[in-house]
This record gives structure tokens, C-alpha cells and sequence, in this order.
């Protein structure tokens, strides 16, 4: 049976009391009667056995009946992927949840932690919807090792109708462009099939492109990527004037998820299609880079009084096409005349970040939105200097309290790239290595080498599920924000809690909420 921890923090110890496990507000809990019947639940906690690489063990824990809730919180969990982003956001639909992934990170980072979070071995692991919020690979290409992984299913992929393609000149990449407009829009499963299934558009065989062949993997595997399809404003379910992602328009008690980009336009023949956007805004140019992050998918979560917006990689051109467009002022009006309207479509109490900090963004934007947290998602050794501090600093101006939550994936995760090995993991360590170069057989090498592959492996989920990831739980009313500490004092949570309550002026914190 699965319940969810219903206070903000607490300690589940095993049976004897020598074993115990630090839980915050919203852990799932894999629980079954205790035999007599008490006042406790046992709590089967699942770990990797270290002994037998691969699987997984049950530490048996206890927890109170009275400190559990029956109920799933919604969960946002924003990765540190490196320089990319990617978050796990899970809804609340009945006494379980569904999961979509936005973005998946460029490396395999995505992957490493659903392994650890979802404990599967032999089960699947399904997921609602993946969104792929434009085809830069620090956002997409973490997908690549899911769909490798014949466990990972999903019920739908949406992307922002813009495929990429070889070509040899990089400005084609996108397709045929008209009057300042993108033409070549791909909205279903089988317009996308039509393009990536010749082998021409994904590039030469010894050097394929990864977009277009990732795409044409998820076409051609309905079994594990049911449906495949754009989101835009135009391509979604439509409701008192606004569209949602399928099976997210309001209703009572439930979790919206607004479609707010890409903004499509018509052609002269009446065709759907994005907008191309130059180097500098209105400047009536093309530039293939501000353009794929331009029209990127922006959504608007809502559930209960709480708000948040995906800004997927919006740039300065994009950002002023937008306000403008939900502002309802002409290309001629000064930029903040657009706020004030604008915010009544676009405000959120957490924003995502556009593009990782970067410069290449508007103060009327944030303004807009008008947040009271940010969340930050940038990268390590890249030369972006992402995020910008003087960027850090307008969100601080920008935002809605007087001290604004800036949350970082670098920052908070300032640790070294790698684990330091005990005496005891050199040891096992050395085991591995020696009975790789001492193997009578193909067989035994091949053997050994899957097991010190696996001893990395486990040694590399530790970081991501350790440092960096910043998750957010609220049930409408209530906000968690929760990262690990990089080191905690002895019988202290590892966990660093912001709380926030709604009030009848606004979210107020919560004292004493800092774990």
C-alpha cells in the first residue's frame, strides 16, 4: 500500500532503532500492517544491494499512522542536469499521480535518477508525457538513454511543432521559412513520421543528427511512445478562450497545466505557422538559434492557489512577441505598457527561469510573471556564464517579495564532480579491477567488466540524487521547497526547508522550516 508523509519533516527508524531515514512533507511511503496491528505501519524502503549490482534491497523502517496522508502532494523536482534543464513534475489524480517530464538535460543525468527515484528492475517504469520544450540538446538529448531503455514508456511526447533536419546550409535546419514565418510545422505523429522516416533529414550514417534521429526512434516505437504531437496555442484542448495540455484543463480539485507558447500565425493561405526571430528584437531577421528557443513550449501550472511557469529558453525577441501578444499593445508601444495585461495571463508564484540565466532575456517578462521564487537550471565548464549575477540580481528587484527565493542548480549543488572512494569502496573497487584482468574467459571478463561498470554507476546516482535537485511540494495551500545540505551536523536532517502558507494577503513563510 502506498501512502505519502504528511508532516513537514520527520525520522523513520528500523525496528531495532539502530537505522534511520530522514523524510520531508510528500514521500511516498511503500507500507503494510504491522503483525500485532499497532499504532505503525511498516515501511518496506527500498535501497540498492550493493552485494548484487542492479537490484534492489528492503530496509525495513517504521513510520506512524498518524503522521501519514492518504493523498499525493504535487511535486515539481528541477534537476541538475548541467548546463540544460530538466524537471520531473508529478500531479496529483486521485490517490496517485502522473508524471511528466520536461526537458530531459543533455546528459545522462535524467536517466541516473529515475533509476534511483522509481526503484525499478524488472518493472516498467511509465510516465505520462514527455514535453521537449524546443531541439536544443542541453533539453532534449537527456531523452536519448530513456528511449535506449525498453522499461521507460510514455502516453505522449509533445513538442513545439519545429523539427529538425540535415541540411546543408544550417539556416534550413528548421524547414522552409515565408514572410518572417516558419512554415514547415509539424503537429501530429504522422507529419513528423513523414519527415524524420527519410533517412536524408536525419543526416549522413556515420554522422547522424541527433534531433530528427531521436524523433524517428519515438515514431517508430507506438508500444512505448503512444502519441506523438505539437503543443502550441493552437494545438491542445481549448477552454473559455485558453489551451491546455490534454487531460490537464481546469476542473475542481484538479491540476491545470495553460499552453502560453509558442503563439502560432497564419500564413497568406491560411496556414499555421511560428515566427522567426533575429538576433535583436523586431529586427525582421532570421537566426536559427533564437528561433528554436524563441517558440519554445512555455506552460502555466496551476493547483489550488499555487502557480508556476515553465519558461522554457525565451530570449529577448520571443519574450517581447509574447507580451506584446498577451499585453494587446502594437509594435510601436514601449514594452512596459504590455505588463500590466499581460500579467493577468502570465503571472505564476514560481517562475522557471528562461534560458539559465542568461542576459538575453527582458525585465518586463519577469515583471509579468511576477514571481516570488525562481528556479535556476545551469551547467558546469561552459562558457555561457550562466547565471549572469547581474541577471540574479534584476530577478531579486523583479520578483515579488521583498526577499525573493532564488534557487540555483550550480550553486546549490557546489560539489565536486566526482565521489571520493572510502577505504572500503577502494577495496571493493580494487576486487573489481583484479578480477577483470585475471579472467580465465571471455565469459568471466565480460563478466567482471558489466559488475565495474555498475560500481561506477552506483557511485554516479549518488551525486544526482544527492546535490543540486530542488523540489517543490504543495497540496494548494501549502509550499515545500527542500535541497540537500552538502553536509549536515550529527542527527540533523541533511535537508534545507523553505515553507510557505497561503494567507489572505499572499504566501507568508514559515518559521522554523529550514530542517
Amino acid at each position: 500500500m502506498r501512502v505519502y508523509y504528511g508532516q513537514t519533516s520527520g525520522i523513520l527508524k528500523s525496528p531495532d532503532g539502530t537505522t534511520k531515514k530522514y523524510v520531508i512533507w510528500g514521500d511516498w511511503l511503500d507500507v503494510e500492517e504491522e503483525q500485532p496491528a499497532s499504532d505503525h505501519y511498516r515501511v518496506n524502503w527500498k535501497v540498492w544491494d550493493a552485494a548484487a549490482p542492479g537490484s534492489i534491497g528492503i530496509l525495513p523502517l517504521r513510520v506512524k499512522k498518524s503522521e501519514c496522508r492518504a493523498k499525493p502532494l504535487l511535486e515539481m523536482i528541477f534537476l541538475d542536469v548541467g548546463q540544460g534543464d530538466s524537471c520531473i513534475v508529478s500531479v496529483p489524480d486521485g490517490n496517485s499521480q502522473r508524471t511528466l517530464i520536461v526537458d530531459g538535460g543533455q546528459y545522462a543525468n535524467l536517466h541516473n535518477f529515475l533509476k534511483w527515484r522509481f526503484r525499478y528492475v524488472d518493472s516498467n517504469a511509465h510516465f505520462h508525457a514527455a514535453v521537449l520544450t524546443h531541439s536544443d540538446q542541453d533539453h532534449y538529448r537527456g531523452f536519448v538513454p530513456l528511449i535506449k531503455d525498453p522499461r521507460i514508456s510514455f502516453d505522449c511526447v509533445y513538442h513545439n511543432g519545429l523539427v529538425e533536419r540535415d541540411a546543408s546550409d544550417d539556416d534550413d535546419i528548421l524547414g522552409p521559412r515565408s514572410a518572417g514565418l516558419c512554415t514547415d510545422i509539424r503537429p501530429d505523429r504522422a507529419s513528423v513520421d513523414a519527415l524524420v522516416s527519410v533517412a536524408a533529414n536525419r543526416g549522413k550514417p556515420n554522422a547522424p543528427k541527433v534531433y530528427p534521429t531521436m524523433m524517428w526512434a519515438m515514431v517508430q516505437d507506438q508500444a512505448r511512445f503512444a502519441d506523438i504531437r505539437m503543443a502550441s496555442t493552437e494545438h491542445g484542448v481549448k477552454k473559455d478562450g485558453r489551451t491546455y495540455l490534454p487531460g490537464f484543463a481546469p476542473a475542481a480539485g484538479k491540476a491545470s497545466i495553460e499552453i502560453l507558447a509558442p503563439v502560432p500565425q497564419r500564413t497568406q493561405q491560411g496556414d499555421l505557422a511560428l515566427k522567426a526571430f533575429g538576433k535583436k528584437v523586431n529586427d525582421g531577421g532570421f537566426d536559427v538559434g533564437k528561433t528554436k528557443n524563441g517558440n519554445s513550449v512555455v506552460l502555466r501550472l496551476e493547483y489550488g492557489a499555487f502557480s508556476a511557469v515553465f519558461g522554457g529558453d525565451l530570449n529577448r525577441p520571443s519574450e517581447d512577441y509574447l507580451l506584446r501578444h498577451y499585453g494587446e499593445i502594437a509594435a510601436n508601444k514601449p514594452l512596459k505598457d504590455a505588463v500590466t495585461k499581460a500579467r493577468t495571463r502570465l503571472s505564476a508564484d514560481l517562475l522557471k527561469c528562461c534560458h539559465h540565466g542568461s542576459a538575453d532575456v527582458t525585465d518586463e517578462f519577469v515583471q509579468a510573471v511576477n514571481p516570488f521564487a525562481f528556479v535556476v537550471s545551469s551547467g558546469d565548464e561552459e562558457s555561457h556564464v550562466h547565471p549572469r549575477p547581474d541577471i540574479l540580481g534584476m530577478l531579486g528587484k523583479q520578483g515579488r517579495s521583498d526577499r525573493s527565493l532564488i534557487l540555483c542548480t550550480e550553486i546549490l549543488r557546489s560539489t565536486p564532480s566526482s565521489l571520493t572512494m572510502s577505504a572500503a569502496e577502494i577495496k571493493e573497487f580494487d576486487k573489481l579491477l583484479e578480477a577483470f584482468d585475471t579472467a580465465a574467459s571471455a565469459q568471466a571478463r565480460k563478466d567482471a567488466r558489466t559488475a565495474t561498470l555498475a560500481f561506477i554507476d552506483r557511485r554516479t546516482r549518488r551525486l544526482v540524487t544527492e546535490y543540486g535537485a530542488i523540489t517543490m511540494r504543495t497540496d494548494g495551500e501549502h509550499i515545500l521547497i527542500a535541497f540537500r545540505k552538502e553536509a549536515s551536523k550529527k542527527n540533523a536532517s541533511p535537508w534545507q526547508l523553505f515553507e510557505f502558507k497561503m494567507t489572505d494577503t499572499g504566501w507568508k513563510p514559515v518559521e522554523g522550516a529550514d530542517g
